[in-house]
């Protein structure tokens, strides 16, 4: 049988690879194909064997040698694999098939029941607009023109996970659809790109681009992309990438891009990933989730700024300093969206989340959506003046380290008015005192507004003493006892600030939820005043 080409792709029972050496191997005897295994844990060697290497691999120690064996599979063309998919109905006695969904890293999985009942209604290809040969073993085109003929309809294309070799292949079946519009690469393994004659016409309607766990770099990226003009949605997750940083930016135009996935990679450099960001002027969404960033720094004129940025997501990765909340703010001052759920800013204390969330949306002004939860303007005003309370009882040595700590720290002062300043040498320690401190607690008919101080609608007043360190759980259920509500009553609590208006301390309506595990040190200090109303269970 003929030996493969190096480049070529291949699979054997079941696992795939890309063939990286051809020919002998000393000490042996016949040929040997080397590969490189899309799985790094089928690999044995980077391509070295007794001391003598014969290939590289893009991941350690990703290869092997194997025997070129009759039960490898090099694949079959894309209409054949199609046809099959589609057309013919013997696909086995199984009822159960499984189905990958989403993006990214492919990680959700579900079995669906009877598809080839579904398949069915697609048996007329002229008709598909959407085709899905995930794992099916396309590896070639058919000759110019069938492809067309067959599916001229053709939107979007799920080509992951197959044996296709070169952007050439690629290109070859996308010139044959010429309304493609989606296509997805994932979990392939792809030659360096090469200009051809067939780029510019394959990739000219393409608005969105799944290239995630391919290992591509990032200048292959710039220099495939450069040929579709209209692309505005691309995924670049889990290829390892460690830089983005390029000398050479290839001609074309790069202003369509609206989201860039980068999530699942190496990234570390804040600074190096804004530089990669300039040619995208139109860049709204940034994934950088699961890379190991932990510092935004502060922003500075030798590095453009993103400032079209709208949404950036940061999810799991190592920010742990609210200063780079801070520098977020500056570098994407438009911002609306913003994910950091999984940072140590919340592991920190995870029973603190409601804190952290405050704590955000006072530091992002432009702020509309955090960790996929909108924000209210209520809730903004509750944040900011929570935030002011907080830098309220901190010591600083004078007013410009205070500013310094907090950004908005003046802003916020002219919005809401500057509260009291009357912090003492232990004030940062009250929090953590064991001694009682003395509550002023009103009881009102209604609740308080927000926005602006005004008479409460006072039905009883009392004093309490309680501990800093109690939860506030336990401060509802205090005034739930002195104010005899009746059982299932839930306490809704607001602190009045020095400036006259109202903050809600904790979840909404007495809800249950992290916050309510949180001393209340953080928000009360000796002499503070709450109003409270009381609201029957639902």
């Amino acid at each position: 049988m003929p030996l493969p080409a190096v480049g070529s792709r291949l699979s054997l029972k079941g696992y795939t690879a890309t063939v990286r050496y051809v020919g002998n191997v000393d000490g042996t005897v016949g040929d040997w194909i080397g590969v490189e295994w899309d799985d790094p844990a089928r690999g044995k060697h980077d391509g070295v064997k007794d001391g003598k290497r014969y290939f590289s691999c893009l991941a350690p120690d990703a290869g092997s040698f194997i025997r070129p064996l009759p039960s490898i599979d090099y694949g079959r063309p894309f209409l054949d694999v199609l046809v099959g998919k589609y057309i013919e109905v013997q696909h086995g006695s199984a009822t159960q098939e499984t189905v990958v969904l989403g993006s990214s890293n492919g990680a959700i999985q579900v079995e669906a029941v009877n598809l080839d009942k579904i398949r069915g209604k697609f048996s007329r290809l002229e008709r598909l607009r959407d085709i899905s040969l995930d794992k099916e073993g396309v590896s070639r085109p058919n000759p110019a023109g069938e492809i067309r003929a067959k599916c001229p309809s053709v939107r979007s294309l799920d080509l992951s996970h197959n044996l296709i070799p070169s952007w050439e292949v690629i290109a070859l079946i996308a010139i044959e659809l010429p309304l493609l519009e989606c296509l997805t690469l994932s979990n392939n393994r792809l030659q360096s790109f090469q200009s051809s004659i067939h780029a510019g016409q394959a990739f000219r309607n393409l608005t969105e681009l799944q290239l995630n766990a391919t290992l591509i770099t990032w200048q292959t990226a710039l220099d495939v992309i450069a040929f579709m003009p209209k692309l505005k949605h691309l995924e670049l997750g889990y290829n390892r990438l460690s830089g983005l940083s390029s000398t050479e930016y290839p001609q074309g135009s790069f202003a369509s891009l609206e989201l860039l996935n980068l999530d699942g990679n190496d990234l570390m450099d804040w600074g190096d990933i804004c530089r990669a960001l300039r040619p995208f002027t139109s860049l709204r969404r940034l994934i950088l989730s699961a890379n190991p960033i932990s510092v935004i720094p502060s922003i500075t004129s030798s590095i453009s700024k993103p400032s079209s940025l709208k949404h950036l997501a940061l999810t799991d990765t190592r920010i742990d300093a609210w200063n780079s909340i801070d520098a977020v703010s500056d570098w994407c001052p438009g911002l609306e969206g913003l994910s950091i759920n999984g940072t140590p800013l919340v592991q920190v204390d995870p029973e603190t989340v409601q804190t952290w969330r405050q704590l955000a949306i006072a530091r992002v002004p432009a702020l509309r959506m955090l960790d996929g939860a909108s924000i209210s303007p209520r809730q903004r005003t509750d944040a900011e003046l929570f935030y002011l309370s907080l830098i309220s009882r901190i010591a600083y040595p004078s007013d410009a380290a205070r500013l310094a700590a907090h950004k908005r720290w003046t802003v916020l002062c002219q919005l809401h008015g500057t509260p009291d300043i009357s912090v003492s040498d232990s004030a940062k320690d009250d929090k953590l005192s064991n001694h009682l401190i003395e509550i002023e607690a009103i009881l009102s008919s209604a609740p308080p507004l927000l926005s602006a101080s005004h008479d409460i609608s006072t039905v009883s007043q009392t004093t309490i003493r309680i501990l800093p360190s109690a939860p506030l759980r336990l401060l509802r259920l205090k005034l739930q006892k002195v104010f005899k509500a009746p059982r299932g009553t839930r306490a809704d609590v607001w602190m009045h600030m020095a400036n006259g208006k109202f903050s809600r301390l904790g979840n909404l309506d007495g809800e249950k939820g992290v916050d309510e595990n949180k001393e209340i040190g953080w928000w009360l200090d000796e002499g503070a005043k709450v109003v409270v109303c009381l609201k029957p269970g639902e």
